[in-house]
């Protein structure tokens, strides 16, 4: 019987497209949304 992971709830896998196209702002253009100035 094939298993099929069915709880994205807690997680969901990431295409490759996407975490290609996020790469850059996971290691270079990274900071706090939160803060009051720009580059957070």
């Amino acid at each position: 019987m094939r298993r099929i992971y069915m709880d994205h709830a807690g997680t969901t896998p990431m295409r490759k497209e996407v975490l290609d196209a996020m790469m850059p702002y996971m290691t270079e253009k990274f900071g706090n949304a939160s803060t009051i100035y720009f580059y957070g």
